[in-house]
């Protein structure tokens, strides 16, 4: 789990890890160079507890560097499977141990993901396993969703929501882990693919429930920070997964909804979203084009 200045959110992540029925052997909690208080709280809460681990980064190493840097200690100390997730999740007591099961259901498999629903308002399901298709990348997500309402058992899916996700070591060794040049946003769309591309089959155990709070779309909730990152990584993963038939695709309709995007944001009094978005535009395409990207940064402190 990567936290960063996560304070209540992390604890409570934490919380419902260590309270599953089919326990971790092992928490590991990645502080991405919080600031010293809530890095000198992580120690004193965790540091001393069997099964607990506090990596302090020096530097914020972003969603995929902070996950990579976890992987690495729970690798070395011999994990055979690794559950990636976001600090402002929480897992129904029975998650790990149904999610463990349906990664061991058939042979091949590499991901096992949950049923997340909106911590909020749990009869709102954000993820039942995920269609990825490069051409489409930036459609929302609720409307290419998998919808199998009352499944009570695994089924396979072309990807899985990263904000919680089992992974096999060898899928995880087999990918390289996440990848360091997407940073956050679309680092597990990349992780999914890459993983169907050595082999590797994704599943959702639908009775396995995540919650999940907080999600951020193109429409609403984006912060200049999010927009930035949200309009540059497609193309990042484009020139990484895809070929001619995926950019056909992928320009006019990436193109119709950060314009419509902007344009809502901008409507409502929000023109520094606008501004970041379209500097993602571009940054994107500089990308595409050959160049290398240029790392973000961590995001404004809260005050």
């Amino acid at each position: 789990m990567v936290s960063w200045e996560g304070g209540a959110l992390t604890e409570r992540c934490v919380g419902s890890l260590l309270a599953q029925r089919t326990p971790p052997d092992e928490v590991i909690v990645v502080d991405n160079a919080s600031g010293a208080a809530e890095r000198a709280r992580l120690t004193e809460r965790w540091g001393g507890h069997e099964r607990m681990r506090v990596l302090l980064l020096d530097e914020n190493r972003q969603f995929a560097g902070g996950m990579n840097a976890g992987a690495a200690a729970a690798l070395g100390a011999g994990a055979q499977r690794l559950l990636f997730l976001n600090n402002d999740t929480v897992l129904a007591p029975d998650a790990l141990g149904l999610l463990g099961d349906a990664l061991a259901s058939a042979p091949g498999l590499g991901i096992a993901g949950p049923l997340v629903v909106d911590l909020q308002h749990p009869e709102h399901v954000l993820s039942a396993g995920e269609r990825h298709v490069l051409a489409l990348l930036c459609v929302p997500r609720t409307l290419l969703r998998y919808r199998r309402a009352g499944a009570r058992a695994p089924y396979r899916v072309s990807g899985v929501m990263g904000c919680a996700m089992l992974v096999t070591r060898a899928c995880f060794e087999a990918v390289g882990g996440f990848s360091a040049e997407i940073e956050v946003y679309y680092e597990d769309v990349d992780f999914c693919l890459a993983a169907a591309a050595c082999g590797f089959g994704a599943v959702i155990e639908p009775r396995a429930v995540v919650h999940h709070d907080g999600i951020r779309g193109f429409a609403a909730g984006l912060t200049p920070w999010a927009a930035f990152l949200k309009a540059r990584n497609p193309w990042i993963l484009v020139r990484r997964r895809g070929g001619l038939a995926s950019w056909l695709g992928f320009v006019p309709v990436y193109s119709v909804l950060v314009a419509s995007s902007a344009t809502l944001y901008a409507l409502r009094g929000r023109a520094d979203i606008a501004r970041a978005l379209w500097r993602g535009v571009l940054a994107g395409m500089r990308v595409a084009a050959g160049q290398p990207a240029t790392p973000v940064g961590a995001p404004a402190r809260r005050a």
